[in-house]
């Protein structure tokens, strides 16, 4: 796919992976529209790729708000004529053991990281594929979608990444054959504000620490994140991953499910 000249959007963009994907996208040439609930961070992230040479323009967005992701659609389009890539990238976690849950706590989440993401592509997917030229839709899920990390508390987060996994899956038989693709990510670790930004907007939702076994190696830093999506996108890669050593804890997951499959 090129990059070069596209007009990427990144909901989500403001911090973590989706500040690496901005910046990784920006260095290819791209003209990133970076959107986020917290439009300081995404104005901040804007000028700042504008001032080393590329094109940038900041836009509020918060998911759990249909009426705002539209109004940036409506904008981005009416700047640029087209969309050629949106990352659906913003989310929220919880590390909460599951009988402390609430309903209003699944709710919280599913709205973002489920209902948000859905959001994000009802909104631009139209236009997208009216608009005939290639295109490409790309969903931050998590490894946590495929593997189940030795650490309790992710239920309602594992819950939400699998339900995207889902989503998507079901997503690409409907788009088979139009000029739209996508690709879905599944990252491993990697640094962020996302556990301060999580508790911040739903004050105690983390209540557990990862443990050091469970983070391996430590985060990966998400500017490296970012390049490594990048260039997987750039090969449209229906399928990717920014932690390729998790490799042999997903297949040992997905054996133990093809085991039932196993004749007796």
């Amino acid at each position: 796919m090129q990059l070069k000249g596209s007009i990427a959007v990144v909901v989500g963009g403001a911090t973590g992976i989706g500040a690496g994907v901005c910046r990784a996208l920006s260095a290819k040439g791209a003209a990133v529209q970076v959107c986020d609930c917290d439009y300081a961070g995404a104005q901040a992230l804007a000028d700042e790729l504008e001032r080393l040479g590329g094109a940038a323009a900041a836009y509020a967005v918060d998911v759990a708000d249909e009426e705002s992701i539209a109004a940036a659609e409506a904008a981005i389009r009416s700047r640029h004529g087209r969309v050629d890539l949106l990352f659906a990238n913003a989310g929220v976690i919880s590390l909460k053991p599951f009988e402390q849950t609430t309903a209003d706590d699944w709710r919280w989440i599913l709205d973002i990281n489920v209902i948000g993401c859905v959001s994000c592509v009802r909104a631009f997917l139209p236009a997208m594929r009216a608009q005939h030229s290639a295109s490409r839709v790309v969903v931050t899920s998590s490894v946590a979608a495929l593997r189940t990390p030795e650490m309790p508390g992710q239920t309602m987060y594992m819950a939400s990444k699998a339900a995207q996994l889902g989503f998507c899956n079901a997503l690409r038989t409907e788009l088979a054959g139009t000029n739209v693709g996508l690709s879905v990510i599944f990252p491993g670790p990697v640094a962020s504000q996302l556990r301060q930004k999580s508790e911040a907007s739903r004050p105690g939702a983390i209540q557990l620490e990862v443990p050091k076994a469970v983070l391996g190696g430590g985060s990966m830093p998400p500017e490296e994140a970012g390049e490594r999506i990048v260039a997987a996108v750039e090969k449209e890669q229906p399928y990717i991953t920014t932690h390729p050593g998790d490799g042999p804890l997903v297949r040992q997951a997905q054996d133990a499910i093809m085991a039932a499959f196993e004749p007796s």
